[in-house]
């Protein structure tokens, strides 16, 4: 079954197209502090581990774990000595309260090639942790909801190798299912395999199925991949895993069900088509000189059919209705003829004819630029550019480099287990991916794209039952962040509060810049041709210096505390 385009459309009601930019405020945000019991444990990559994928697997490695089971401000990190350590934050006295929870265990000693410890929560009674040496470990952790010192011991429930000899591994993401009153932990792990030409990127899905009070390895699936991956989760209905990277990836192995390699037939491509969300281009290649009286082109609301010379080159049923009346088409002397195409509601299609064509084939991601960003000029020039002042065409020199579209052709996609097919695809090309932060406890973690200058939060849920839809959905808008963030080239972490009331950029080791998007009507300019002043829609720019508190190795963001661990510091700074 083909693919189908998602269309990503903003709310327009979660946009503000008032909001000119940031304004520096100076006021000192409240630090507090607790000095670690003992470092947090890190690894860098060596000598084998030297390809970009591994590069950002150790660098964009969150070290800061947060209980989204809990409610309470109870953080968790991984200490040097291979112990999991909960902290408490009290927001009332401003107090911290941290404890040992859970040993792991060590079965190898570690060395070249291996990756952070991680620590996941698939429920309020469970943990996973990787050692980094590619075992898994399945613990039981009783109630979590308390304060560091008033927590259980946890209990190990399972150890194995998840991958086998010498396969190691961080996890992605992890999720509890019961199906037939059996208890099945769904977990995602990502590792790095080197093939002839270049590094490959695998995900492998492991099921862990809990019978009679016994845990079991169940299945084993794995995707393959070129390249790095953005941003991985597994479906909340666990029927099918969401990928976004530069490169398509495709089902490997599955020990449930064998996957069927489908071989299409060799077509012959006899015309192209591209689309926006407007418009349509069919582009046919003719021999050179031909006779511009043979060509045949009629298009209808719901029709077109195209020939030459009483060869049919397009015809039939369109998938949607088009304004047939603004249809025109330009003739080269090369042979080459472009259609273009008005649609009548602005939305992307999936395919051209009701169907398909085998005889047509569509070019994604065309590498132009969607439109102008009006608004540049209110957030970055020094120029006055008045609101009503009319936009000039697109001239590709006034764009900065962070403007300019991807040259990697990235896409979301939504790929179904029982397939083993892609059945969805989001391109990201034009939207940039920025971050991801996981908004609410059952659902995957939502996805922020640049639009224009803001930054959009999209949130995907499961396919809708009986459909063939996916709902993404846009939760909220970042000011003017799409832009702003692309200026801070040595950013490590960057995230957002759940409610979307401010933004983060975190450097490694020198500044934070936190961007509070509450508008201040307060504030006034003066326009330098008019001379008058005038109220404008501004948020508020922190800068907190962190030099002193070391390399910055995890960060969480809540509504009114931005947490911070580095190597020996645990902070907590009041917004």
């Amino acid at each position: 079954m083909p693919f189908s385009l998602v269309d990503l459309r903003p709310d327009r009601r979660l946009l503000d197209h008032e909001f000119e930019g940031y304004k520096l405020n100076l006021q000192t945000l409240p630090h507090f502090c607790l000095d670690l019991p003992s470092p947090v444990d890190k690894l860098y990559p060596d000598e084998v581990q030297y390809s970009f994928v591994h590069a950002k697997l150790f660098a964009l490695h969150n070290h800061l774990i947060l209980d989204f089971w809990d409610h309470q401000y109870n953080y968790y990190y991984i200490d040097n000595r291979q112990q999991v350590r909960n902290v408490t934050f009290d927001n009332i006295n401003n107090t911290f309260q941290s404890a040992v929870v859970y040993d792991v265990p060590a079965h190898v000693e570690r060395k070249s090639g291996h990756f952070n410890l991680c620590l996941t929560f698939p429920s309020s009674n469970l943990a996973v942790v990787s050692d980094g040496t590619g075992y898994i470990h399945i613990i039981e952790t009783g109630t979590r909801n308390r304060p560091a010192t008033d927590k259980q011991a946890w209990q190990t429930l399972f150890s194995n190798l998840a991958l086998g000899e010498d396969k190691y591994f961080t996890i992605v993401d992890t999720r509890m299912e019961e199906n037939d009153n059996v208890e099945l932990l769904h977990c995602l792990l990502q590792s790095v395999e080197q093939s002839e030409k270049y590094f490959e990127s695998v995900l492998s899905w492991i099921t862990f199925e809990n019978y009679d009070k016994t845990w079991k390895q169940s299945s084993l699936r794995q995707v393959r991949g070129k390249g790095i991956i953005h941003y991985a989760a597994l479906e909340t209905s666990c029927r099918a895993l969401y990928v976004a990277s530069d490169n398509l990836f495709k089902f490997t192995l599955d020990s449930e069900k064998d996957i069927i390699e489908h071989k299409e037939e060799p077509r012959q491509i006899i015309y192209t088509w591209l689309q926006t969300s407007d418009d349509i281009t069919i582009t046919l290649k003719l021999q050179s000189n031909f006779d511009k009286k043979l060509l045949f082109v009629k298009v209808t609301p719901l029709s077109v059919k195209i020939s030459y010379a009483g060869k049919v080159f397009v015809e039939g049923q369109l998938c949607h209705n088009v304004d047939n009346d603004l249809t025109t088409w330009n003739v080269e002397e090369n042979g080459q003829v472009d259609i273009l195409i008005t649609k009548s509601e602005s939305q992307l299609w999936n395919e051209l004819l009701v169907g398909g064509d085998k005889n047509g084939e569509q070019i994604l991601d065309a590498s132009l630029v969607e439109e102008v960003h009006k608004r540049l000029a209110h957030l970055c020039s020094e120029t006055e550019v008045k609101a009503d002042q009319s936009v000039s065409g697109l001239n590709t020199q006034e764009l900065e480099e962070c403007d300019a579209a991807s040259e990697e052709d990235t896409v979301l996609v939504r790929m179904d287990i029982t397939s083993h097919e892609i059945t969805h695809k989001i391109p990201l090309s034009v939207h940039q991916y920025l971050f991801n932060t996981k908004l609410e406890t059952h659902e995957v973690p939502a996805i922020a794209l640049r639009h224009d200058v803001d930054a959009c939060i999209w949130q995907p849920f499961a396919e809708l039952v009986n459909s063939h839809t996916w709902p993404v959905k846009h939760h909220g808008t970042l000011m003017a962040f799409g832009y702003v963030q692309s200026s801070k080239q040595n950013r490590k972490f960057v995230t957002c509060s759940p409610s979307f009331s401010y933004s983060v950029v975190c450097e490694a080791t020198r500044h934070i810049f936190i961007y509070k998007s509450s508008s201040d009507r307060d504030c006034q300019l003066r326009k330098r041709t008019e001379g008058v002043m005038k109220n404008i829609k501004v948020g508020q720019q922190h800068v907190v210096n962190i030099d002193k508190y070391g390399e910055v190795l995890g960060i969480h963001a809540t509504n009114d505390y931005l947490f911070i661990l580095t190597d020996s510091k645990f902070v907590a700074i009041g917004i």
